[in-house]
């Protein structure tokens, strides 16, 4: 079975990449997410496509390019994608229907700067976008694609992805991680914690990198602000009164093309061209500034992920631990209590897991300090529950895919069973509980353990038998 990729969602991004959320279809034993990001990278610095677990930030869908795409092709699948290797152009044919009727696809040209075009069967180019615009004026394409000389990239980046296992939500249990925790060879408890927090800072870093990369000018960019203050003094006897820009035909400029320089009307000529030249420096310390920052970040990337991966692999000593708490500048950890074989013994979880007769997992926080950790480790759309008016445990609801929207009332019955147990209403068998995101939650500074600010909750009745309390606390997962 060929890997494709369907096209489930698109959006535009304001650093000029275009952005494909898809589903992978594959083999199983090439062991690849289910969901992944296309991005199709039109900056000249960091021009091709990347193969990514997140979605970059500030993106939108509301853009020609996506309408025009949606307009003509519905849905569609990505079987290969091709890049030229002469012109170093990429190509991505867009199935959507019988490929003997010809098929859409998207021209990435590598152009200064680069230019993602939309190609109908007929060779017609509906829509272009790069750093230079939007064009929507339709035109034949001028040179057809020849398709049979052009290599497949698509494995190549899938292989990248396959062999990036970081990136994905770390849950509270750490499931993931364990199961690396063969008998041979078992990694510690305290070691999965330090790899978790890791990841969550390769997480934080990638974002950042993301940004950086967004926000530094091209050095096509810097060059053009540059000439247009030296062909600004060069040219200034030619600039009249009033002017608010200055047009050089292609034979006056010394890359023999046009150029137009916007002026200030309420300035000097003189002023004008102070003003050019430092648009120009602060242009050349910002790329500067910036091509340095990303090298910092891009190092640092490198680093976490060595030390991710040294830390799934197998067990390591205490002391290397400490060291990269130190090198990462990490709280440091609850280190374990070693028995007399100096083996770990394994930390003790400040919740208590069941699993409901739904099949999803109950956290259950075991005492006022033990809920705060439980609650702040809980991502923004879990559900959290707990008995009104009482004290008394925090339940966590961890989400997913089939209860994002809504929970399933049994479970919901079950998960207030389980808060009101840890109330002092535990010997009635009914009371009333709150039921929120986690994210309608707040802990305010001066606030006792367990205590938490709680800005919109629904609540909701349940009655039990103690047979049904029974059954649920059974379902404890050691």
């Amino acid at each position: 079975m060929a890997i494709k990729l369907k096209i489930l969602k698109t959006w535009i991004n304001k650093d000029y990449t275009i952005i494909f959320q898809t589903s992978i279809l594959a083999p199983k034993e090439q062991n690849l997410p289910k969901k992944t990001h296309l991005l199709i990278d039109l900056r000249q610095q960091s021009f091709g496509l990347r193969l990514g677990a997140d979605k970059p930030g500030q993106a939108t869908a509301n853009h020609a390019f996506i309408q025009i795409m949606r307009k003509h092709i519905a849905q569609a699948t990505i079987k290969e994608i091709l890049r030229d290797s002469t012109q170093g152009d990429l190509y991505i044919p867009l199935l959507s229907g019988p490929q003997g009727e010809g098929f859409w696809y998207i021209k990435i040209a590598n152009s200064k700067p680069p230019l993602a075009s939309l190609v109908d069967p007929a060779a017609t180019v509906q829509v272009s976008y790069g750093q230079k615009g939007t064009f929507t004026k339709k035109h034949q394409l001028a040179n057809q694609p020849a398709w049979s000389t052009f290599e497949s990239i698509l494995p190549e980046l899938t292989l990248q992805l396959a062999s990036d296992d970081i990136g994905g939500e770390d849950d509270l249990n750490s499931d993931k991680d364990a199961e690396h925790n063969d008998a041979e060879n078992p990694i510690p408890e305290d070691q999965r914690e330090l790899s978790s927090r890791l990841k969550r800072k390769l997480k934080t870093t990638r974002k950042n990198l993301e940004k950086l990369r967004g926000d530094l000018p091209s050095k096509a960019d810097v060059d053009r602000v540059k000439l247009e203050a030296i062909h600004l003094q060069r040219y200034a006897y030619l600039v009249a009164p009033d002017a608010f820009e200055l047009n050089l035909e292609a034979s006056q400029t010394s890359h023999e093309s046009a150029l137009r320089i916007e002026l200030d009307p309420d300035m000097s000529i003189g002023r004008n061209i102070e003003a050019a030249y430092e648009r120009s420096r602060k242009m050349e310390r910002k790329f500067k500034m910036g091509r340095e920052q990303i090298e910092q970040f891009e190092s640092y990337e490198k680093d976490l992920l060595d030390d991710i991966d040294s830390l799934k692999t197998e067990a390591q000593p205490e002391s290397y631990w400490l060291k990269l708490i130190a090198k990462y500048k990490l709280p440091n950890l609850d280190l374990q209590s070693k028995g007399a074989s100096g083996s770990a013994t394994p930390i003790a979880k400040p919740y208590k897991t069941y699993i409901s007769s739904t099949g999803h997992v109950i956290l259950v926080g075991k005492g006022a300090r033990e809920n705060d950790v439980l609650t702040k480790a809980a991502r923004t759309n879990d559900y959290w529950v707990h008995a009104v008016g009482v004290t008394g445990s925090h339940v966590i609801i961890p989400c997913t895919p089939d209860i994002r929207s809504a929970l399933d009332s049994k479970l919901l019955k079950e998960a207030a069973m389980l808060a009101l147990n840890s109330s002092r209403l535990k010997d009635d068998f009914a009371g009333e509980c709150y039921v929120t995101r986690r994210a309608s939650l707040k802990k305010q500074k001066g606030m006792a353990a367990g205590l938490w600010k709680i800005d919109q909750s629904e609540t909701v009745f349940v009655r039990y038998k103690e047979e049904e309390l029974q059954k649920l606390l059974q379902s404890i997962k050691a």
